[in-house]
């Protein structure tokens, strides 16, 4: 990697772990850019080939040092056999590239969400770490995923669901509410949205709660009849009467 191309994607990389750079900006440009990537990879092929401990970094607040923050994650990237439960098909963390892009269930990189954002963050922190320690880790992701997990209830946590709470309803409710009512007022307005006429789904999989053509939630109906490892939920488009059928598998 030519040293131009390494010192503009270090100056990508530090601006969006030090907060001059929005998340998806930064994700943007590394989807489309390998520099990035290529430099990230670099950190970790030189890491293994050198043998150097795994640097754990600073996680608690207020920051005590953490010896195993984020070293699993760098050990599966140095040997990708020593975690054979998160292998899955073709997505393999085999690479830089995989292990930040990598899609499935509580493990999304969906930078739209809280989760997928705090994952895509220590993923990038952590590889980071190991080359300069003096990089301060930004609470902000981790502050947003655990607001999520008081408010999101986990039949929509993941996926369209998640995203449309994210963009449409948490900014109904300012942050210089008081905590306690603005959690209250938040789920309330989540139950209001994501209506159901029978319970709400457990899901086989990650949330799937499908949006109608009008771009809001549908209404969950029920489970339909299961076959054998397949489980059916429906769903109604309250903008068209149209059913929806979502299928997912054990």
């Amino acid at each position: 990697m030519m040293h131009e191309e390494a010192a503009w994607a270090e100056q990508m990389v530090r601006a969006f772990l030090q907060g001059t750079m929005d998340i998806a900006d930064f994700r943007k440009i590394y989807d489309e850019d390998e520099r990035i990537n290529d430099f990230l990879q670099k950190i970790i092929d030189e890491l293994r080939d050198s043998k150097a401990p795994i640097k754990g970094y600073l996680y608690d607040s207020p920051p005590i040092r953490n010896e195993q923050a984020g070293k699993g994650d760098i050990e599966y990237l140095l040997d990708p056999a020593s975690d054979p439960g998160l292998q899955y098909g073709d997505h393999e963390y085999d690479s830089v590239r995989n292990f930040l892009t990598y899609e499935f269930r509580m493990l999304t990189h969906d930078v739209e969400t809280a989760t997928g954002a705090l994952n895509f963050y220590n993923g990038v922190y952590i590889i980071y770490y190991q080359r300069d320690q003096s990089i301060p880790y930004r609470y902000e992701y981790s502050e947003a995923f655990d607001f999520s997990l008081r408010v999101i209830p986990d039949y929509l946590s993941g996926g369209e669901s998640e995203k449309y709470i994210e963009k449409h309803i948490l900014p109904l409710f300012p942050k210089t509410m008081k905590k306690t009512e603005r959690i209250k007022a938040i789920k309330a307005k989540i139950r209001e949205v994501f209506r159901s006429e029978k319970g709400y789904p457990q899901w086989a999989q990650a949330s799937d709660w499908p949006l109608g053509k009008d771009g809001r939630p549908a209404t969950y109906l029920g489970k339909g009849k299961s076959e054998g490892d397949l489980c059916i939920f429906r769903f109604r488009d309250e903008s068209t009467g149209e059913i929806i059928i979502v299928e997912q598998f054990w």
